[in-house]
């Protein structure tokens, strides 16, 4: 608690300096903050993939974003400035805190941080639990670029380690504070995606994508499926062409190159996994595929496929685990009831060849 509180104050004298500290130069730092953490690319993305379990390739994504994200922070800024004439008209907060989820810490971090620096504010990142690492590793790269320019590391204050967060209870209790002394907070909910495949789509076009969103995310990625409508003329084709490659899944070292499906990123969050499927089996859930993790060690699991009513409680909640409830449907209205229904907002991807259809989900949604 005390390191705590002396980085809080640090950060919040160094905030009287940046404030101060020209548009300019502000944006030429983040600039230099991108291509510090793009030399370091390669190493940057092992130690995501090796901390959290995400597949290489999807860490090296990641860690590309937080880097455009400077670039684009830097952009806005400077259009910014055309719009207001020479008169800069940013009123800085002063200090900004940010805190990051373990699946997205690098996304998360550059959609936030970086538009905070050139606006004037200092940035306090609270890094998630399980990769600190990490939160150290890229504060080490921003503290070498700013105290290389003859400015404080305070600026950019991290703290690393702590207990395991509920993303949702924090993000809950921090809105309740803020909003008592009338502050501004911008919270990024959960997103339980669906997939909707109509009979008319192409049908191995779709199974891939159900794949890349079910499996390539899982566990490390926000944006993870939960929910596959398929229609009942296609239903049988869909499920066999995706049993068939969710078998042909390449699962384990997350820096081999071709890992499709990397580890969970704690032990704890395999029992989380194995109690999923047995709260899925008490509801009248049918596993089709895999479901157990009998033939692997450490903190792997199998990408799971689950036929389950549209009534039963657990269609209604959200994981970061590989598992999709599958779903027969009619008629397009009752895709977007039971997708509707869910208790967190949710997105959904259709395949079809039909435009009108998709129009029609935007005037129902």
């Amino acid at each position: 608690m005390i390191e705590y509180e002396e980085g809080v104050k640090a950060c919040c004298i160094a905030a009287k300096l940046w404030m101060a500290t020209p548009v300019t130069t502000r944006c030429n730092i983040v600039t230099e903050i991108g291509k510090a953490l793009e030399a370091k690319l390669k190493p940057l993305s092992e130690l995501v993939a090796h901390e959290v379990g995400k597949p290489l390739t999807k860490a090296i994504a990641e860690v590309k974003e937080v880097i455009d994200a400077c670039n684009s922070a830097v952009q806005y800024s400077k259009q910014s400035q055309l719009v207001v004439s020479h008169i800069e008209e940013w009123r800085p907060y002063g200090v900004i805190a940010v805190i990051t989820p373990f699946y997205l810490q690098c996304a998360a971090l550059g959609q936030n941080a970086w538009l905070v620096l050139v606006t004037g504010n200092c940035v306090i990142w609270r890094g998630p639990v399980e990769s600190p690492s990490v939160t150290i590793a890229i504060t080490k790269l921003i503290a070498g670029v700013l105290e290389k320019n003859n400015l404080t590391g305070s600026i950019f204050t991290s703290f690393a380690g702590g207990s395991e967060l509920n993303k949702a209870i924090v993000g809950k209790v921090v809105k309740h504070i803020v909003v008592e002394r009338f502050g501004k907070c911008l919270l990024e909910s959960d997103r339980k995606n669906a997939i909707t495949v109509l009979s008319d789509a192409d049908i191995q076009l779709a199974v891939e994508a159900i794949v890349r969103d079910t499996v390539g995310t899982a566990d490390q990625g926000l944006s993870t499926c939960h929910r596959l409508f398929l229609h009942e003329i296609i239903y049988g084709d869909v499920l066999d062409r995706l049993s068939q490659r969710y078998g042909s899944i390449t699962i384990g070292n997350p820096l081999e190159t071709g890992t499709e499906l990397g580890l969970l990123f704690s032990h704890a969050t395999k029992k989380h996994f194995l109690q999923l499927i047995d709260a899925i089996k008490s509801q009248g859930g049918k596993i089709l595929t895999c479901g157990s993790d009998t033939k692997y060690a450490r903190n792997i699991v199998q990408p799971t496929i689950v036929e389950i009513s549209t009534s039963a409680k657990i269609v209604k909640g959200g994981w970061v685990f590989p598992v999709i409830l599958v779903f027969k449907y009619q008629s397009w209205e009752e895709v977007i009831e039971t997708n509707n229904n869910v208790c967190k907002g949710s997105s959904n991807f259709i395949y079809t060849g039909q435009a009108k259809v998709i129009s029609t989900w935007g005037i129902f949604t």
